[in-house]
């Protein structure tokens, strides 16, 4: 079977979902991602095995954390050349909750 790329993220709260959502600008020819598809990545798999996959989704899905205050630092947009495709707010380096996860 082919790998798969995949990622970790975790989802905002619904008002800040909101927030990024009332930041379209509103630019003919830019689609917005849809509120029920923001998220904050934390780790992407470029090549993962089925067996892989299967194991990080139940080890994941052990997780549980509370909410957590985490400031946002930082805009840009990916990829670096060509036209922009993704647009992404940072939240810094080192904040102690990232860790925790």
């Amino acid at each position: 079977m082919k790998p798969k790329r995949l990622f970790v993220a975790i989802s905002p709260p619904p008002v800040i979902q909101q927030s990024l959502v009332d930041l379209d600008p509103g630019i003919r020819g830019v689609r917005w991602t849809e509120r029920n598809q923001m998220h904050l990545t934390l780790g992407f798999f470029p090549d993962v095995s089925e067996h892989v996959d299967r194991a990080l989704r139940e080890n994941l899905n052990a997780i549980e954390f509370r909410a957590f205050f985490l400031p946002l630092q930082g805009i840009g947009t990916f990829p670096s050349k060509g036209p922009p495709k993704i647009i992404w707010i940072g939240v810094g380096k080192g904040h102690p909750h990232l860790f925790q996860l």
